[in-house]
């Protein structure tokens, strides 16, 4: 394998990793086109302002009662010389207490009930829209995840490629894009053997080791 071929091999290399960066940006672009319709966003805004009215017309309600409760109950004044109303005066009170809790919890079943309505009625005008929306979000990814798999083999193998032609180069190779780096296997002593044999210079080459190659890719 010459430097040539090697060169070319990392430039085919660059243009596989160009096309898969044209791919996410045309998965990208298509993903942001699918976008809510006005009219639905206005169906939504809608039903959100309905729930805003309903709330603001039954809040006074329960500010009224809370107010009607409060002043019933600094209208009951416990005189000194009636200790013995006071058993009576606390049934008034849990009594009063109890109307405005059960008029309250009218007033909120009714907000709840109008606020289910409203959401039911917004969801059944935008389901469709938004079933949609998200089926060609899928097929969206669908298509682009298969396109992409192809680029990632496509990359993956000419990688190992380009590695294995420049360990068997011997040497780093450059080309426009990207920068092979041929880097020389590691060299490692044994030393239990150099301890053994410290003293027989010529038998030290035996506990030399090399490792292999290894080629490390430097987009440029």
């Amino acid at each position: 394998m010459s430097e040539q071929e090697i060169k070319q091999k990392l430039d085919q290399l660059a243009d596989f990793q160009a096309r898969r960066t044209l791919l996410d940006m045309d998965k990208r672009a298509l993903l942001d086109d699918v976008k809510v319709p006005e009219e639905v966003q206005a169906i939504v805004a809608a039903g959100m302002k309905k729930v805003v009215e309903v709330e603001s017309q039954l809040s006074p309600l329960c500010q009224a009662v809370n107010a009607d409760k409060n002043e019933q109950l600094a209208a009951i004044v416990i005189p000194d010389e009636i200790k013995a109303a006071l058993a009576l005066i606390d049934v008034k009170r849990q009594l009063v207490n109890k109307n405005a809790d059960i008029r309250m919890e009218e007033i909120n079943k009714q907000i709840l009930a109008k606020r289910t309505e409203i959401r039911a009625s917004v969801e059944a005008q935008t389901r469709d829209v938004y079933t949609a929306l998200n089926q060609r979000k899928a097929e969206i990814e669908a298509e682009f995840a298969g396109k992409a798999e192809a680029v990632d083999e496509n990359i993956e193998k000419l990688t190992a490629e380009i590695k294995s032609d420049i360990k068997a180069f011997g040497a780093s190779v450059k080309s426009e894009y990207y920068h092979g780096v041929y880097v020389k296997g590691r060299v490692t002593w044994n030393t239990d053997m150099l301890d053994g044999l410290i003293t027989v210079i010529p038998q030290l080459e035996k506990a030399r080791k090399v490792g292999d190659p290894s080629v490390t890719l430097r987009k440029i």
